[in-house]
């Protein structure tokens, strides 16, 4: 089998993986190629990841917040985003029949949000106000994946909120699936741009 589908990964480390997770695995990597389960680690202990992780990355190419030198995950994503946005939230909904995300906007806040999908199943697609269901703040977006079925194909990208939702505001982003009842409709990445 190697020769037809060489092996391409060097290591992966699970970190703050829970302590029942070990167990767990213990039984999982009996059934994976015992070359492929020696070259995965699963680490507790912040300490532990973090000096295995210095072992492993450059200390000045290593994130701070993992125990290195380097700039911050969070000021990474930041420096990325998308100009005026101070938070961005993602999200992966896994929708049957129904499935939604929740975003807290701060007061003097607003929100963008733009849903990333490969499904075929149509789904609707609403923010509300989580803790006044009545209230909605864009009404339903039919959304459906309408290309291709390649691995390089890019997933639909649809905008559901056609002006920012202001805060402050626990939004609820609500997918309802229009497939039939024992169908799925699949999985959704809400993404959220917070300014």
């Amino acid at each position: 089998d190697s020769v037809c589908f060489p092996e391409t990964m060097n290591r992966t480390l699970v970190i703050n993986a829970p302590r029942f997770f070990s167990l767990t695995w213990n039984i999982i990597k009996g059934w994976i190629d015992p070359r492929t389960a020696g070259k995965i680690e699963l680490i507790s202990s912040r300490k532990n990841w973090e000096a295995r992780l210095r072992e492993l990355v450059d200390v000045d190419q290593l994130p701070s917040d993992y125990g290195g030198k380097g700039m911050a995950t969070t000021e990474t994503l930041a420096k990325e985003a998308p100009e005026g946005v101070l938070k961005q939230h993602h999200e992966l909904v896994h929708v049957r029949q129904s499935g939604h995300a929740t975003v807290d906007i701060p007061n003097g806040g607003s929100m963008n949000v733009t849903v990333f999908t490969r499904s075929t199943t149509a789904v609707i697609i609403s923010v509300v106000d989580d803790n006044n269901k009545s209230k909605v703040y864009s009404p339903g977006v039919s959304v459906k994946h309408t290309g291709g079925t390649g691995e390089n194909d890019k997933p639909t990208s649809v905008v559901i909120t056609k002006e920012r939702v202001k805060g402050p505001l626990k939004a609820r982003i609500k997918i309802e699936s229009k497939g039939g009842r024992f169908s799925t409709a699949g999985n959704y990445m809400v993404a959220c741009d917070i300014h």
